[in-house]
């Protein structure tokens, strides 16, 4: 991964943020998300947090579902809603918590898709963690690079 990559930038980003708000993942599963694929998403946030920093708590929904819909009415992997800072790198409102949805059905998506989609709205997180996100443009190498290491990990 290189130096310049926001995985890398806010791994050592330095953010005054409110004790309430903690470094971690907060996450839900729809009922209907079949206990293996609820398993693996909980072990790669388990691998996620112990091997990267998550300085703002990030909400993650998955929902047991193909694909989402954005407000222009296009299909996607993964919805990643955020608010600005008020001031960077200042972040003392709880109620901005950024929230991603992802969608979690196999019969058309492998789990490696699946994750693929969920290191992409992670990327868009360090993204918004580092004041890029407006133009920030994802890298491949870098979510390809983050699903290698996590399918090494897991065996």
């Amino acid at each position: 991964m290189n130096e310049n990559s926001v995985w890398q930038k806010a791994q050592t980003i330095e953010l005054e943020v409110a004790k309430d708000i903690l470094p971690e993942f907060d996450i839900g599963f729809d009922r209907k998300i079949p206990t293996d694929i609820e398993k693996e998403m909980r072990s790669f946030v388990a691998w996620m947090e112990e091997n990267y920093r998550i300085p703002i708590t990030l909400w993650v929904d998955f929902e047991y579902k193909h694909y989402l819909i954005r407000r222009d009415g296009k299909r996607v992997g993964y919805l990643f809603y955020w608010a600005d800072f008020s001031s960077y790198p200042v972040f003392d409102n709880k109620n901005d918590i950024p929230q991603i949805k992802l969608p979690v059905r196999t019969e058309h998506s492998s789990i490696e898709e699946i994750l693929i989609s969920f290191i992409e709205a992670i990327t868009d997180y360090y993204a918004w963690i580092c004041n890029e996100i407006e133009k920030y443009e994802q890298d491949e190498k870098d979510v390809e690079e983050i699903l290698q290491a996590y399918m090494r990990y897991r065996g």
